[in-house]
């Protein structure tokens, strides 16, 4: 599968076989990462791959490979977190294997894995995966309309409204404002203190589902003044 592709097919999996990927394939998915394009260029960030036998998962499932991401914990830096790894899932997917964001999951060390001023925000399992299967269409995924979270049912944003979220809360808005569409985040109090990071990180990655599907004109930039949402707070804006 091509990578724009997956989207309309990928799932979050939780079903591994025990056996490791071979380190060509490793180095492929390490060399994609080192080669996508961040949202927020400015912003630092690292990751590491870790077998399954240095990550707490509070899941009963366990994946033989692991991505485990750090960086600060502003919103421009989490929010590039989704969308570079996104970008890194649909890759993983479309070699034929399985892959699922973790939130949840903690490095079983003394954290010497962490690169200095950076926390670890966020995992990625991956692996080969057993009796499970892609999605076979669009009607699979349970998600919200586009009349839902969007202002107009732009059906350019379909890629952005399958994308996967912590616990699907799907906290994305859009906005039009003629050829700029905004994008906001939901500010919920207590969504805010239980998944307000990952929230975060779900914007970016619904943004790296657009910008597969546009790479040739995706274009995102910060505004100063733009629309206000009542119940969401501002992120960026983009063209495609």
């Amino acid at each position: 599968m091509q990578l724009k592709d997956v989207i309309y097919r990928r799932k979050s999996f939780r079903n591994y076989s025990k056996e490791h990927l071979s380190p060509q394939t490793l180095l492929k998915i390490e060399n994609f990462i080192e080669n996508s394009r961040p949202l927020f260029p400015c912003t630092r960030f690292s990751w590491n791959i870790v077998g399954a036998d240095k990550v707490k998962n509070v899941q009963p499932w366990r994946a033989p490979h692991n991505i485990v991401m750090f960086a600060d914990t502003s919103t421009e830096s989490l929010v590039n977190i989704g969308f570079v790894f996104q970008q890194t899932e649909l890759y993983i997917q479309s070699l034929g294997l399985g892959s699922c964001w973790l939130g949840m999951g903690k490095l079983d060390s003394d954290g010497s894995e962490k690169s200095s001023n950076m926390k670890q925000v966020m995992m990625l399992a991956f692996g080969e995966y057993e009796n499970d299967c892609f999605r076979k269409n669009e009607a699979e995924f349970k998600r919200r309309t586009l009349a839902e979270i969007s202002d107009i049912e732009d059906t350019r944003l379909e890629c952005a409204r399958l994308a996967p979220s912590a616990v699907n809360s799907q906290p994305w808005y859009f906005a039009h404002d003629g050829e700029i569409i905004h994008v906001y985040c939901v500010e919920k109090y207590l969504r805010k203190i239980v998944l307000g990071n990952m929230n975060k990180i779900d914007i970016g990655i619904a943004l790296a589902h657009i910008y597969m599907e546009n790479k040739e004109t995706f274009e995102f930039f910060v505004k100063e003044k733009h629309p206000d949402v009542k119940g969401y707070y501002y992120i960026g804006s983009f063209k495609i």
